[in-house]
């Protein structure tokens, strides 16, 4: 009398319930991975607005006081027109 197990035969149950659970782990690790990239690009994004912020308050704060007239701003609203914060006046 032969006797077999499924566990030995490939495509059996026990196989197909690891397959199964390895591609579940590759699909929640490369989710994983994009989510870390994506916060990455976002912390980078950031920083780089952050520098854009700096460049335009430092640019604006070289300005004369007639030269921030002609913009129409007066220099206590540079730091609200970097923030995006001063009301336009159109």
């Amino acid at each position: 009398m032969t006797t077999s197990t499924n566990s030995t035969k490939l495509g059996s149950p026990v196989a197909d319930a690891i397959a199964s659970q390895n591609a579940a782990i590759d699909a929640a690790l490369r989710d994983n991975f994009n989510r870390t990239v994506a916060m990455f690009e976002r912390v980078r994004a950031m920083f780089t607005q952050q520098r854009a912020a700096r460049q335009a308050y430092r640019e604006l704060s070289e300005l004369n006081d007639r030269e921030l007239a002609d913009l129409g701003i007066a220099r206590s609203d540079i730091r609200n027109v970097v923030r995006g914060k001063f009301p336009s006046r159109v």
